[in-house]
């Protein structure tokens, strides 16, 4: 595990959310197999966006944090930073 990785994450918990998703999933498919409504499905579709959407947040987080500390590391500066930030307004 990264130094960063250690700063913006607790793996328990990500994996607890993911695990959490997991769950969700399966529900969603029991849902579709026993024919409830679009509606109910659809609450549950957000709520697993959600999720996953806070997930991608700290594992952005932390990707931006490793780029910043390698080109902090390798002189390389304002360019990797910057390369960093767009990858996270990409993938946020």
């Amino acid at each position: 595990m990264t130094r960063e990785q250690k700063m913006y994450w607790d793996m328990d918990d990500l994996l607890m959310r993911l695990r959490r998703v997991e769950g969700q999933v399966r529900g969603v498919q029991s849902m579709i197999q026993a024919e409830k409504s679009c509606q109910a499905i659809l609450v549950q579709v957000a709520a697993i966006e959600g999720a996953l959407k806070q997930v991608s947040r700290i594992v952005s987080a932390c990707s931006v944090a490793e780029r910043v500390s390698m080109a902090s590391e390798s002189g390389s500066g304002p360019e990797a930073i910057k390369e960093a930030l767009e990858e996270l307004i990409r993938f946020g």
